[in-house]
């Protein structure tokens, strides 16, 4: 439960969703090792993200542990369970503490044309209704492109 008194994994009722879908000259193992790996993660992340938990190894029911802190801004911790997880395929962090009324990410790999599509689906909630949830939506869809552009390096792919 947050101060606010309501349980953060719980979905309210309005929530925006972000899509973003990258193919990769990977194959699809490779995609998923590298989504699911602390060291790429970091390597993908922007400054002032840290690890504080990952989970090893990396499933269902493991907790991510975060600290962002950015742009001179105080740290922000943010913890998450893995609440869907298949093998070589997707995975879901849920937030149960942290900066968003709600936030569950999913991410999937699946085989295309002759590499990987790999596909983010974001949805959350900022608490802070449609105005807010609009400017959150941009920084979150900034952020993405710098992450896309590491994860294509780190795989040696276009």
């Amino acid at each position: 439960m947050s101060r606010r008194g309501h349980d953060r994994r719980v979905r309210p009722r309005r929530t925006t969703v972000l899509r973003v879908t990258e193919d990769f000259d990977a194959p699809v193992d490779r995609v998923f090792a590298l989504i699911v790996d602390r060291s790429a993660f970091l390597d993908a992340m922007p400054p002032g993200v840290g690890v504080r938990d990952w989970p090893e190894p990396f499933g269902r029911g493991g907790i991510l542990d975060l600290r962002w802190g950015a742009a001179g801004l105080a740290p922000v911790r943010w913890t998450a369970v893995i609440d869907a997880y298949e093998e070589g395929r997707t995975f879901s962090d849920l937030q149960v503490s942290g900066p968003f009324r709600y936030w569950r990410h999913t991410h999937t790999v699946e085989p295309f044309a002759e590499g990987t599509r790999h596909t983010d689906v974001v949805e959350f909630s900022t608490g802070l209704g449609p105005v807010g949830d609009l400017a959150v939506a941009i920084a979150i869809r900034g952020a993405f492109g710098p992450r896309l552009r590491r994860m294509r390096a780190a795989l040696g792919s276009g």
